[in-house]
C-alpha cells in the first residue's frame, strides 16, 4: 500500500514536471516567433510609409538590434533552484537506474 502511493506521487511529478518543461518550452520558442513577426510587419509599414512620403531611406531605421537582458536577483534565485530541482531529478534516475541495473544482473 506505502509502496503504490510512493509510486503514484512519482510517477505524478515526473509527469508534472516533463509537462510543464515541455509548455514553457513551446511557448516561449512561439512567443518568440510571434514578435518577431509582429516588429518585421511594423517594419514593413514604417517602410511603406517612408516610400510613399518620399523620405530619405536608411536600413538603420528599420532594423532594430536591440538585446535585452533580463538579470536579476529573481531570474538568479530562478535558474539556481531550477538547476537544484534538475540535478536531484538526475541523481533520483541515475539511483533508481542503478537498482534497476543491479536487480536485473542478480
Amino acid at each position: 500500500m506505502k509502496n503504490n502511493i510512493i509510486r503514484i506521487i512519482f510517477l505524478t511529478l515526473v509527469f508534472l514536471f516533463i509537462g510543464l518543461y515541455s509548455a514553457s518550452n513551446a511557448g516561449y520558442i512561439d512567443y518568440q516567433a510571434r514578435n518577431q513577426t509582429v516588429l518585421t510587419e511594423n517594419q514593413i509599414k514604417q517602410f511603406e510609409e517612408d516610400v510613399k512620403n518620399n523620405r530619405p531611406i536608411d536600413i538603420e531605421n528599420y532594423v532594430i538590434n536591440k538585446e535585452e537582458t533580463y538579470n536579476n536577483n529573481l531570474s538568479k534565485l530562478s535558474l539556481k533552484i531550477s538547476n537544484a530541482i534538475g540535478k536531484t531529478f538526475q541523481n533520483t534516475l541515475d539511483y533508481l537506474f542503478g537498482k534497476l541495473e543491479s536487480v536485473m544482473n542478480g
